[in-house]
């Protein structure tokens, strides 16, 4: 059976750059490695550019963009009482047809919180249970406790019990893999959050601050601005350290305020070489 990495933090925290070092590192012990990088249309649990629809609203957009009816319903997943269409791997379809979907995306659309719980949750529970056998490590990044936080705190202000409760169940649908978490902390998160930005175009952090700030958790406490970001941020580091104890698996906290990849790879490839042996002998 595969085994699960999955490398989550802050914003900036280096977790693009430390999934890759990590899925190097990996293939260099001759292993096969299912690599899943941050907004990939094809991830095996995430959800990035998918539309979740009830089956009457698959019907109507069906019944208003006749000349594609019968891909778009080949295209269409059944999940739970309703369906799933990953719009972002249709680059051929048109831009009206895209942005209608867009309106049912699963983060960002007009979906309910409990909805996006449950669509998630049945998308880990499926690939726990077909992860292939010809892949040794799956490595992730961002979609285990980042994506929560984003959609569940950020955007529909649920409470701290709720996202743990939703982060803990995800976990339990692949504990078969022996999952562990790659968690990078980058201290006090202003500089990491700077550091973010600088290395973006501005249109990101516009972005970003807008979805921090301007809805739900920001929204209701009056965030605004880089300020509100940082602020938002800082709040999240706190519940992601609350919650990392409670996930029931081996978590590895790296400390990357310094920066210094020499010694992050040193330090995360040391403690990764000690678990996959544990869990090979285990």
């Amino acid at each position: 059976m595969a085994q699960l990495i999955m490398v989550e933090g802050l914003p900036g925290a280096g977790k693009s750059t430390t999934a890759h070092l990590v899925t190097e590192w990996l293939v260099e012990q001759g292993l096969c490695v299912g690599s899943f990088p941050e907004g990939r249309t094809d991830h095996p649990v995430d959800f990035e550019q998918v539309a979740v629809l009830a089956d009457g609203e698959l019907d109507r957009v069906i019944r208003d963009f006749p000349g594609v009816a019968d891909t778009m319903r080949r295209a269409a997943e059944r999940s739970g009482d309703g369906w799933l269409i990953r719009y972002g791997d249709r680059p051929e379809w048109s831009g009206d047809l895209r942005a209608r979907l867009a309106a049912f995306d699963a983060y960002d659309g007009e979906i309910t919180a409990d909805r996006h719980c449950a669509v998630l949750r049945a998308s880990w529970e499926a690939f726990g249970a077909w992860a292939s056998h010809d892949v040794d490590v799956y490595v992730f990044e961002c979609v285990l406790i980042q994506n929560p936080m984003c959609a569940l705190m950020a955007r529909f202000d649920q409470p701290v019990e709720r996202i743990s409760a939703h982060v803990r169940a995800l976990v339990r649908s692949v504990s078969s893999l022996e999952p562990v978490v790659l968690y990078l902390d980058p201290g006090e998160p202003t500089g990491a959050l700077e550091r973010a930005a600088a290395e973006r175009p501005p249109e990101w952090l516009d972005a970003v601050v807008q979805y921090h700030c301007a809805q739900g958790y920001g929204l209701a406490r009056g965030l605004s601005g880089f300020s509100g970001y940082v602020e938002f941020m800082r709040e999240r580091r706190e519940r992601e350290l609350a919650l990392l104890p409670e996930l029931g698996i081996p978590v590895i906290r790296v400390d990357v305020a310094a920066q210094d990849w020499n010694v992050v790879r040193v330090s995360v490839t040391g403690a990764l070489t000690t678990h996959l042996s544990q869990v090979s002998t285990g």
